[in-house]
Formats: structure tokens, sequence, C-alpha cells
């Protein structure tokens, strides 16, 4: 084989490494994308029930829930 065409043999081998990889990161990107849509969808609803939990928490903790509390089923008297 001629000397000048060993070169030009590896340019077909090189563009096909690089095409594959150029694919692979494609595929890599739209994975990721996938799974950070899918994690900001399990964020809002994890802050959902954080609000709800917030409420809840405001709702139990109420003053004049604990004063009947205190009152009807610990039988404490006001001082």
């Amino acid at each position: 084989m001629r000397s000048w065409l060993k070169p030009w043999l590896g340019l077909p081998l090189m563009l096909g490494v690089l095409s594959a990889a150029l694919v692979g990161l494609s595929h890599l990107r739209y994975e990721l994308s996938l799974e950070m849509q899918a994690l900001a969808a399990e964020k809002q609803v994890e802050l959902k029930e954080i609000s709800k939990l917030r409420i809840e928490l405001a709702s139990l903790t109420r003053p004049e829930r604990l004063r009947n509390l205190a009152r009807t089923e610990l039988g404490m008297a006001p001082p």
C-alpha cells in the first residue's frame, strides 16, 4: 500500500468514534433531563406535604386548644 494512503485510513475510524461519543453524550443528556424533571415533580410533591404539615402543626399548637387539653385531659387548672 502506498505510504500517503495510510494516514487517511484512520480518519474514518476517528470520525466513527467521535460520532459514537456524540450519540452517547446526547443520550446521557436526555436521560439526565428526564431524571431532572422527575426530581422537580417530586420536589413539588414534598413541598406540598411540608405545607400541609406546617398547617397541621399550627392547628395543633393553638393556645386555645392546648388550654382545653390541659383542663380536660390533664385536669389542670389556671395558676
